[in-house]
């Protein structure tokens, strides 16, 4: 297997072991593993399900909502990296009321031009406890922010992943910034994600999130051999 074929895979490992790192707790089902995060349990993306195997329907959902009411999940997230597994699970999960997103990884597959050229825009490379006022204000304005207790969750949970990912942030213009994204690395693995690209809806629009990102990638690129990824929603990328 080349690394280009093998990336997905290695890449949705990592995840899973960086999941696994911030939860506080995992259950191995034999067609699923299961993470919870007890004390931040409105983050969807720390308290989910995630399927490893064939399974029935039936099976799945009563699964999913017995972890559900035992760890108070308000929500209900399934994930299914397989496209074989996820065909066979789709009707049954629309069936019960379980809408799809789709994601696809993106790989830069060797150093652009564009993408190596100095941005006109001056960015920083900062911890990320010198962000999160920042991030507090980035992620205040998502549609998903439904109260100061959600957007604390999710402040918390980007420190618990910059701890297990050896992330920084990338911050735009460096005095007042107003626009973000995260370097995530494994440098054991050989790759680096750019993740949480984001700008106060103010100042959309100026090029700030393309000088976050054009410097988050020749920030990935100072290590030889790195695979730069960024995973997106199929349905929310230009």
């Amino acid at each position: 297997m080349t690394r280009g074929t093998g990336l997905h895979a290695l890449l949705m490992g990592w995840h899973r072991r960086v999941r696994a790192a911030i939860a506080t707790q995992q259950l191995d089902l034999p067609f699923a593993v299961c993470f919870i995060a007890g004390d931040l349990p409105e983050v969807y993306d720390l308290n989910l399900m995630t399927v490893t195997a064939p399974v029935p329907g039936p099976l799945l959902l009563a699964s999913i909502e017995r972890i559900a009411r035992s760890a108070g999940w308000r929500h209900r997230r399934i994930e299914v990296d397989s496209a074989a597994i996820a065909d066979g699970l789709r009707d049954a999960l629309g069936e019960a009321g379980y809408s799809e997103s789709r994601f696809v990884t993106m790989r830069l597959a060797k150093p652009t031009r564009p993408a190596a050229a100095p941005h006109p825009r001056r960015t920083a490379v900062v911890d990320l406890d010198d962000q999160f006022d920042l991030a507090r204000a980035l992620m205040a304005q998502e549609p998903w922010a439904e109260s100061a207790a959600l957007v604390d969750q999710m402040v918390e949970r980007e420190r618990r992943l910059g701890r297990a990912t050896r992330a920084r942030a990338v911050v735009a213009p460096p005095a007042a910034p107003v626009s973000r994204c995260l370097l995530l690395r494994a440098p054991s693995l050989g790759l680096a994600e750019v993740d949480a690209v984001s700008t106060l809806v103010g100042h959309r629009g100026e090029g700030w999130s393309d000088a976050v990102v054009r410097r988050a990638i020749a920030e990935a690129q100072r290590d030889a051999g790195t695979d730069l990824v960024l995973v997106a929603d199929a349905e929310d990328w230009p």
